[in-house]
């Protein structure tokens, strides 16, 4: 798939219906994803399969992923978007 298409897909994906997770998963596809290392680009794709609420939590640290991998990327996210971790 064209690099193009597969960030057109991502962004719909992306359309999540809460704030929160929105700005973050828009706010990092925007300004980080075309910079990202294949593994994080692939992480992220990843992550837009996980349902809403763990989201939610995760990205306002209410609780952490149990995949450490998963873990250390939001936390890499939310730095790239200027949110201390």
């Amino acid at each position: 798939m064209e690099a193009a298409e597969h960030k057109r897909r991502l962004a719909w994906q992306c359309r999540r219906g809460l704030k929160e997770v929105d700005l973050v998963v828009n706010g990092w596809l925007d300004g980080h994803f075309d910079n990202a290392s294949a593994d994080d680009q692939a992480l992220f794709a990843s992550l837009l399969e996980e349902q809403d609420a763990d989201l939610f939590e995760w990205f306002t640290e209410r609780s952490r992923p149990g995949d450490e991998t998963v873990a250390t990327f939001i936390d890499r996210m939310l730095r790239d978007l200027g949110k201390p971790v």
